[in-house]
């Protein structure tokens, strides 16, 4: 089991730079996450950030407005651990995240689950219009706002690329996180679009079914195993799931990329029924 997750600095020290009360909402591997007001505010803690990509996140989330894409605010500036840190602030979005909710075991309502998807298409549509790729869709980074299913708002655009930018990332390599990487990532070929629908796909699947649709998520794997994994296909999803929810994400699971289609034919079919 993991263990919980804590701050990099005290709540004193973050209070005192931010000007206000500061509540702790989770770390990443890079920077932690603090409620401050009515903000969410991710200060970069790693010493050897790339400036770049921060430039990159700034930009990215300058460009995006969808309900279902978290709100930029702006970059701040704090001066922690005896240097100066940058800051991302965003709206803070009460209601908890996905992955909270799986490891709660409390699972996407198939009756919820066209909301939820077509949420997620939506977001991930305003993102590819602003030339931009997620490539770290997760349910940690899924929040719902005020606790509904039917409101998923994607976070956390640190990975993210822009279509229409030179790329700092050197391939082969792996970007994005493991379990949710599409099979294109997985063997270090450049991530497109299909790679967010890959991973709406499955992370839909996970919240309807508690569990991981092609890894035993306590098993280690080699890329080799793990590729062979999601050739043999995903688990099967629940009975009661929609029909036009379940040929979705069939489609979205897809290990060859042109069958995952775009965001536009995908909300097609699903409003279509089919």
């Amino acid at each position: 089991m993991n263990e919980p997750a804590v701050p990099r600095f005290a709540p004193g020290e973050v209070a005192k730079q931010l000007g206000a009360e500061a509540t702790f909402l989770g770390a990443g591997a890079f920077g932690d996450t603090w409620k401050v007001g009515g903000e969410a505010v991710k200060i970069i803690c790693a010493d050897d950030y790339s400036m770049a990509r921060l430039e990159r996140e700034v930009e990215g989330l300058r460009r995006v407005s969808s309900p279902h894409v978290v709100a930029f605010h702006g970059p701040i500036t704090v001066r922690l651990g005896g240097r100066a840190r940058p800051g991302l602030r965003f709206e803070y979005i009460a209601g908890g995240d996905l992955e909270g909710r799986i490891a709660d075991g409390e699972l996407l309502p198939p009756e919820h689950a066209e909301e939820c998807l077509r949420g997620l298409l939506v977001g991930v549509q305003a993102l590819h219009k602003a030339a931009t790729i997620h490539r770290d869709i997760k349910p940690a980074n899924i929040a719902l706002r005020n606790g509904r299913w039917q409101d998923p708002v994607i976070l956390d655009l640190g990975l993210a690329k822009q279509i229409d930018a030179s790329t700092i990332t050197i391939y082969p390599g792996h970007i994005g996180t493991f379990p949710y990487m599409a099979p294109e990532q997985l063997i270090g070929q450049r991530a497109r679009k299909a790679a967010d629908l890959w991973a709406i796909g499955v992370t839909i699947r996970h919240a309807l079914t508690g569990k991981h649709p092609f890894y035993e998520i306590d098993q280690s794997y080699t890329v080799d195993e793990a590729y062979t994994r999601l050739t043999q296909g995903p688990q099967s999803l629940p009975g009661n799931c929609p029909e036009n929810v379940s040929a979705i994400l069939d489609r979205l699971t897809s290990v060859v990329e042109h069958e995952r289609g775009s965001v536009s034919s995908n909300l097609l079919r699903l409003s279509r029924g089919y």
